[in-house]
């Protein structure tokens, strides 16, 4: 549980949703998984279903960082300031140039037993000293080994906060690792400060060098990353290892640079300075101006470069944007114009169907009026049994017509006599062919019948005129337009 108490809440709900999908039940196996692929949830679950081999991708870009800084330590690159780094023997070339003497003879096996005793203690310590860096020592709680690269940068801020006050350079708050990965992206300078609390010069360099005002300020005008990391942590022990750090305080510089100078070569991030030892805030302030002036122009070439390519990118994203909101554009005016099209070919479609309905509609009509002229043939006779009735109209035009209608007939009967008036009164059309009324037709009569004084409207109904005391025996009517209903249907 002691495990489980150091995470963050947010640790804890990665945690729960890696155990809920994986199905990993031990906790320290998932925490393992989490903690390897540094409390990525995604990698992690990759790892799982797809296999290790399926996320080496997503961190190929660190490790190969950490590789490129470790294969710059090992090479033979010239520092800022040589005497500062360590100067290893060239035991092995010594030997094949040393003359061969009888003294020499006769020294040999204790040299060689000595040899022997060396290398035996040297494996030794460093066998043991490396167990409790790592966590072999049973005091270090298992949690604390498996907490991320940024809560190992937490604690380190928090430590050196506790002992040397929060007046310091601004320290990374994250792993070695994304470190690197910010100054190679951002192009800048990266400053690694490991210290060890085995050493006695940590305190006073810390305490004065990191915390000046001078240092503080040059690393934030120039832009300049800074990395700080123990011994002690798992992390740290590991990159002072990969920096081939003796010495205590360490100050490694670490930029992108052209391996031999070569701007065909890919860029890498290389070591270009090494400052071990105690040193003043004065001395590292120079010595990383020194590595300023010598590598930042390289820098600055990348930058331009950088920028060229981002406003390339940019631009020919402008263009893509461009060129897509020009095609949209195209796009929704062809769609206007051939949803006009349609509208256009729809209202002339109902155009014509309303022509042809029109000139149904009039065929029929025809056909209606030449149907009552055959009904109108003969006036009935006054002696007409039954009674008749003599009905004068005068008509729209101001004409008059008198005609004698049978008491039988209807009220309707009167108008379809005023609707085919002007057919029967043209001698030159032949309505005898029309003898049925048109099917699926209903007249509607484009005008009213009705007396003068009073002034009374007869409807065209079934009504007899007999039943109409105004229309017996005989009676003058009104032919009236309706205009109204005749201007509704021209607007229509």
């Amino acid at each position: 549980m002691d495990a489980l108490d150091s995470l963050t809440p947010q640790q804890k709900d990665v945690l729960e949703q890696f155990q809920s999908v994986t199905q990993i039940d031990d906790i320290g196996e998932a925490l393992v998984k989490l903690t390897r692929y540094d409390w990525n949830l995604e990698m992690a679950v990759q790892s799982v279903f797809d296999g290790a081999a399926a996320v080496e991708s997503a961190s190929a870009t660190r490790e190969k960082l950490a590789e490129e800084v470790a294969a710059s330590t090992s090479s033979e690159t010239t520092p800022l300031t040589s005497s500062t780094r360590p100067t290893i023997p060239q035991r092995t070339h010594a030997r094949q140039t040393r003359k061969w003497g009888i003294f020499s003879f006769l020294a040999w096996p204790f040299g060689f037993a000595w040899n022997i005793t060396w290398a035996m203690l040297s494996f030794a310590s460093r066998y043991f000293t490396r167990q409790s860096i790592t966590g072999g020592n049973r005091s270090v709680p298992l949690s604390q080994q498996r907490q991320d690269p940024q809560a190992i940068a937490a604690r380190f801020l928090r430590e050196f906060e506790d002992q040397y006050g929060a007046t310091h350079v601004d320290f990374f708050a994250g792993g070695y690792s994304q470190a690197l990965e910010t100054a190679k992206r951002q192009l800048s300078f990266l400053m690694v400060v490991l210290q060890s609390d085995e050493h006695d010069d940590t305190p006073t360099f810390c305490r004065d060098t990191l915390t000046s005002e001078e240092l503080i300020n040059f690393v934030r005008e120039n832009n300049i990353l800074t990395w700080g990391g123990n011994v002690r942590e798992t992390e740290g022990y590991q990159v002072s290892t990969t920096l081939q750090a003796t010495t205590y305080p360490f100050i490694a510089v670490i930029t992108l640079q052209y391996p031999g100078g070569a701007v065909n070569a890919t860029p890498k991030m290389t070591v270009v300075d090494r400052i071990e030892g105690v040193n003043d805030a004065a001395s590292v302030v120079r010595r990383l101006q020194s590595a300023k002036d010598r590598y930042g122009p390289g820098l600055d070439r990348m930058r331009r470069e950088k920028e060229e390519r981002e406003m390339e990118r940019s631009l020919r994203d402008e263009q893509d944007r461009a060129y897509r909101e020009s095609l949209k554009a195209d796009q929704e005016k062809e769609r206007k114009a051939q949803q006009a099209r349609e509208e256009a070919a729809r209202a002339e479609e109902d155009a014509q169907r309303a022509q042809l309905e029109k000139e149904e509609l009039e065929k029929k009509k025809q056909q209606y009026q030449y149907y009552l002229c055959n009904q109108f043939t003969e006036e009935p006779d006054a002696n007409h049994p039954g009674g008749v009735t003599r009905l004068s109209f005068r008509l729209p035009d101001g004409s008059r017509v008198i005609r004698r209608f049978k008491a039988d007939d209807t009220l309707e009967t009167l108008y379809q006599y005023v609707e085919a008036y002007p057919i029967i009164q043209d001698p030159e059309i032949d309505t005898t062919e029309c003898t049925k009324p048109p099917s699926n037709y209903s007249h509607k009569f484009e005008f009213t019948v009705m007396t003068p004084y009073p002034r009374t409207v007869f409807q065209p109904t079934d009504s007899v005129i007999k039943d109409q005391s105004m229309l017996w025996p005989s009676a003058t009517l009104v032919v009236d337009l309706l205009e109204e209903e005749e201007d509704d249907d021209q607007d229509a």
